[in-house]
């Protein structure tokens, strides 16, 4: 064959030309966007997460190129390559913070195969940014842009993952997990997101490259909200809850296994995105190192708890030990009936440390569903709140200690156990609810602040506690209703209102005693346990405790009729302190309070009037002097003594238990107390009913 010397020095000049141009090239910036939301494994801010490969500067092995957080699970890198460089890569992620070549863990990472092995890339000739893709850690064969969760031109994902590990009692075959919530702009139904029913998430599987991940996957729940586009620009707020397994997952909020504090808001913008990963109610995994074996005996009277009716002989009782990291393990122990008593007791070999406490609860199993006794430790005062829910023994003295939760009692730490009745009600009932209103009005009285958590009253004055009247509200009245001074005239259950009454109408007994009362009737054709929630309003607002902390108590449906007789205030006791919740008596005598000098003496009406068992009566005093306070029958005899002694100038307050200055409880009817100031002098009357 004949070549043309002139065409194929042209060929050759071409070939040079190119060449010498690729070589000259400039390198261009590949940004790379990586989310590590599908690795089954506690991935952090300083974790590693890595690009490994061949081809510019990535390597197989630890040493290659680190990807820095951007935020939660979103992760970036950018490469300065030569175009037309052809990638071979993979990602790789690990929970420790540091990662290099030789590293015991250095291959204990890798993502899962993709359709084709590994990633691909062919560099072109400009600075780009390629699209975001997910670290395979959820299944074998995935595509290189391939999402963990389904999409639709309509919504937007809100993809949620939740950590259970840090519930020592989570049982994976006996619960379930799920979410409850909505937007934050009309609070409604969110594609699969609701404040109810709960939508189920999914427990994780392991990671699909076997052994690469070290950390448990079913430890994970997770699961995508579909956002209709609608609700782009606001937010998404939510809670994760607990069932058990084969419960209804529309059961009210008290019935759950666990109903956290935790409530979590995301705000959203309109395009998929990824919530990193959460403790369960903020609870993590605690270890310590013990090193003391004791054994320790618990015993439980279950009198109240078979009163309540939330226990009978032929259910099953446990203990569990060890929580909060105050045992080497969390031990479960099988409690047994001592005779023919309502005792139960148990016996464990426990890991722990002499001189630190030890944190357990008891558990009744009936019906295959396991159910957490109802208890606070009121004088908890630590940060995590799953750890007021639990007894304490206080500090374990010796290598053999005997534990009793034997009193009767409603804020004592070893007082005993009670659990809530969630069987159907067998018959139709009448039921009668009374509100003691008392505790918050010595309480107030006592300088205090009832602060409304999530309406507008507030109750600083006692005077307005009676003025503002006392609501009812949560899942007794049928559900829970907004808090405000509108509750006092919203619907309840059987179409009546929250509104309790004290003026001897609807069930209450005496009027004007501070002894509010409300009626409902519940049905045995319907779903209504025995065990109910509520919370009490002074003047419908949510100022009688903290969020989340409401009565509980068992309706007594062996008959038609029954009643609750609750007190103001006794799901905080240590707060309302001003108020014996065992004797349901103030526990104050005479104080004074704080603040400027009065210029005038007074005596105020007592309150509350009538009363029982006790009363309080509040005087002002403009200089120091002899102060003589007593109390006179209707006949004009004076019968008890309430104060005899010089006082300070100041502002006082005292309670009267209805005793004479023999001791002796005085009978129903009306009483005069008279107080004697220098050239002060006032009577008033006052009546007490038994």
């Amino acid at each position: 064959m004949k070549f043309r010397t002139k065409s194929f020095a042209l060929i050759l000049l071409a070939l040079l030309v190119t060449f010498t141009v690729m070589a000259n090239a400039e390198p261009v910036k590949v940004r790379l966007l990586a989310n590590t939301a599908a690795v089954p494994d506690t991935l952090g801010p300083t974790s590693v997460v890595q690009i490994r490969g061949a081809g510019g500067p990535l390597t197989w092995d630890g040493g290659s190129v680190f990807m820095e957080n951007i935020e939660g699970d979103y992760w970036t890198a950018t490469l300065d390559l030569e175009p037309g460089t052809n990638l071979e890569f993979k990602f790789y992620t690990h929970a420790n913070d540091t990662v290099y070549a030789g590293a015991d863990w250095e291959h204990q990472g890798w993502e899962g195969d993709l359709t084709g092995g590994n990633r691909a890339l062919t560099v072109g000739d400009s600075d780009t940014t390629l699209p975001l893709q997910f670290v395979n850690g959820w299944k074998n064969g995935a595509e290189q842009y391939e999402k963990p969760f389904d999409t639709n031109d309509s919504t937007f994902v809100v993809y949620i993952r939740v950590n259970m590990q840090g519930w020592e009692d989570f049982n994976p075959a006996n619960h379930v997990v799920g979410i409850r919530g909505s937007n934050t702009s009309d609070w409604g139904q969110t594609g699969e997101l609701s404040w109810g029913p709960t939508y189920l998430l999914s427990q994780e599987n392991d990671h699909p490259n076997g052994g690469s991940q070290q950390y448990n996957a079913g430890h994970f729940y997770s699961g995508p909200v579909h956002v209709p586009a609608k609700y782009a620009g606001t937010g998404v707020k939510f809670k994760a809850v607990v069932h058990n397994a084969g419960a209804d997952l529309g059961q009210d909020w008290g019935d759950m296994v666990y109903n956290p504090d935790l409530e979590m808001e995301v705000p959203i913008s309109g395009a998929d995105t990824t919530l990193h990963w959460f403790w369960f109610d903020n609870l993590r995994p605690v270890t310590a190192d013990h090193q003391d074996t004791v054994i320790v005996t618990f015993n439980a009277d279950l009198s109240d708890a078979i009163v309540n009716k939330g226990f009978s002989h032929g259910d099953t009782i446990q203990v569990r030990s060890g929580y909060f990291g105050t045992a080497a393990e969390t031990k479960t122990k099988m409690m047994l009936r001592q005779g023919f008593s309502n005792v139960y007791s148990a016996t464990d070999t426990i890991l722990t440390t002499i001189g630190e406490p030890l944190d357990y609860q008891y558990y009744k199993i009936k019906n295959g569903a396991e159910y957490r006794e109802v208890y606070y430790n009121f004088l908890y005062e630590g940060d995590t709140a799953g750890e007021a829910e639990r007894r304490v023994v206080e500090s374990i003295a010796s290598n053999e200690i005997t534990v009793n939760d034997d009193l009767a009692s409603t804020s004592e730490i070893h007082r005993m156990p009670l659990f809530r009745n969630t069987s159907v009600i067998q018959q139709d009932v009448l039921l009668t609810v009374t509100c003691d209103i008392r505790p918050a009005i010595y309480q107030v009285l006592a300088g205090a602040t009832l602060e409304d958590i999530q309406s507008n009253r507030t109750v600083t004055d006692a005077d307005s506690i009676i003025a503002w009247g006392v609501a009812i509200n949560g899942p007794l009245t049928g559900d829970w209703g907004t808090w405000g001074p509108a509750l006092l005239e919203a619907e309840g259950r059987n179409e009546k209102a929250r509104k309790m009454f004290d003026d001897g109408t609807n069930g209450d007994e005496v009027a004007g005693d501070s002894i509010y009362t409300i009626q409902y009737m519940f049905y045995k054709d319907s779903t209504d346990v025995v065990g109910q929630e509520f919370k009490f309003g002074i003047g419908g607002g949510d100022n009688e405790g903290g969020y989340g902390n409401n009565h509980i108590e068992n309706i007594d449906d062996t008959q038609s009729t029954a009643t609750i007789n609750a007190q103001f205030g006794s799901i905080d006791p240590v707060f309302y302190s001003a108020w014996n919740f065992d004797t349901q008596s103030p526990t104050t005598a005479v104080t004074q309070k704080e603040g400027t000098v009065p210029t005038v003496y007074s005596l105020d009406q007592n309150y509350p009037n009538p009363f029982n068992p006790s009363t309080h009566i509040h005087y002002t005093l403009p200089k120091t002097g002899l102060v003589k306070l007593t109390v006179f029958n209707i006949l004009g005899k004076e019968i008890a003594t309430l104060v005899n002694k010089k006082q300070t100038a100041g502002a006082y307050d005292l309670s009267w238990n209805g005793l004479d200055d023999q001791g002796r409880q005085v009978s129903s009817g009306v009483y005069f107390y008279r107080m004697q100031a220098s050239d002060f002098i006032q009577t008033r009357k006052m009546m007490f009913i038994k």
